[in-house]
């Protein structure tokens, strides 16, 4: 039977496939790390909680130029040349990452390692959504995005329980784990991802940022001023679960589990639901959903409550993700793609890296009496979400010419 809103064809494209299980490998290995290393650096290490907030800071702050630059060498050395080289770096990295922690080596080895995997990262996604993109049509890159994302969180379903089980052993194990995943990465870029850049590629030999596409350049600062606010998920909200609510390591790591299961279970039905409504208005329900989702982990620090909390924290999540760089795609001209992914990329990781820094801010503050935390990130949530409303649907969506199709 066929559901409106959702096109599963898309299944039989190989790079969907390809990227998906990718993501899912990838989320597996690396959701352990971005979980564990606050409480890892809080609890053996003794870092104060606001520290962890500005190494968070530096670690998006050194992915800025990462992002412009990533994307436009995407576009000019091409896309399977990037996918093949990218995994054994990450590799590398998070073996120093592991050596660093179970040798106990300097705080400075682990923080650089750490900052590095933001940057390449980065450029994973954007050659990911660069791909997708050259691979789709406009009409499936919804489901082309929903569905690479229902893989990473199938990995993030698991990999924060793993994770958590692995971290009661040996911590090094957390970061060894995405060491070995990457392998698992690269084979599949290796084995089913070809080249998919347009025949006719970026010549130009500086690096660009599309400033002069201004209704481009505002859909960006609308769309990350929102993921401000889902910036709080992660390392703010691990460590307040972890030293407000007291919660234990296998408790958080299901906790995060309940969020891929979600993302799985619902991100499709969640289309399918919102198929018909305007792209700025679903960004700015799902700003809405994280504001008062988060402001609701105020009320109690029971598990079945946080589960339950968690529930709507990715309906938010769900709401808002695909149909952001969905979006990004439909304005993205074929032979600059990289270019504009990475633009995108860098106005969001300009806005990102401020979250966790707030965030511990205000937990350090206000701990004992979380209202005052949480309260003012809900109103600040409620107006960028206003805002992308009344503003959002008065940027032009220029009519762009799809690329040549490749075949899959």
């Amino acid at each position: 039977m066929k559901i409106p809103g959702v096109n599963f064809s898309i299944l039989s494209n190989r790079y969907v496939g390809a990227i998906s299980m990718a993501q899912l490998i990838r989320v597996l290995g690396r959701s352990q790390a971005w979980i564990f290393i606050p409480l890892y650096l809080t609890s053996v290490r003794h870092i104060p909680y606001v520290y962890v907030g500005v190494l968070f800071f530096l670690t998006a702050l050194t992915a800025l130029p990462f992002s412009i630059y990533g994307g436009n060498f995407i576009d000019r050395i091409g896309r399977r040349a990037a996918a093949v080289w990218l995994p054994p770096i990450m590799t590398a990295i998070f073996m120093v990452m592991a050596i660093a922690v179970y040798l106990h080596l300097p705080d400075l080895i682990l923080y650089v390692a750490f900052i590095l995997v933001e940057p390449f990262s980065n450029m994973q996604g954007i050659l990911d959504n660069v791909v997708l993109t050259d691979t789709t049509s406009e009409m499936e890159r919804m489901d082309a995005f929903s569905i690479v994302r229902i893989g990473g969180n199938i990995g993030f379903s698991l990999g924060p329980a793993i994770g958590g089980f692995l971290s009661m052993i040996n911590y090094s194990l957390v970061f060894l784990f995405p060491a070995l995943a990457a392998v698992g990465e690269l084979y599949l870029y290796v084995k089913y991802v070809k080249e998919t850049r347009p025949a006719e590629p970026m010549r130009s030999e500086k690096m660009q940022m599309p400033i002069s596409d201004r209704p481009f350049m505002v859909l960006c600062i609308l769309i990350t001023s929102v993921w401000f606010i889902a910036g709080q998920w992660g390392t703010t909200l691990t460590l307040f679960w972890s030293n407000v609510d007291l919660v234990s390591n296998n408790s958080i790591g299901l906790l995060y589990a309940i969020n891929g299961i979600v993302v799985v279970f619902l991100q499709i039905p969640i289309n399918w639901a919102l198929a018909k409504m305007k792209d700025f208005r679903r960004i700015a329900l799902g700003g809405l959903v994280y504001a008062f989702s988060f402001f609701a982990l105020v009320f109690s620090s029971n598990i079945f409550f946080l589960a339950a909390d968690v529930v709507f924290i990715t309906i938010g999540e769900n709401i808002l993700s695909p149909v952001a760089y969905s979006v990004v795609g439909k304005m993205a001209p074929a032979d600059k793609r990289g270019q504009y992914y990475g633009a995108f990329q860098l106005i969001m990781g300009s806005v990102m890296p401020v979250a966790p820094v707030i965030g511990t801010l205000l937990l350090t503050r206000y701990s004992s009496d979380p209202i005052y935390m949480w309260g003012p990130l809900m109103l600040l949530g409620v107006v960028l979400s206003l805002t992308v409303l009344k503003f959002g649907g008065k940027v032009l969506i220029k009519d762009r010419r799809e690329p040549t199709e490749v075949k899959i």
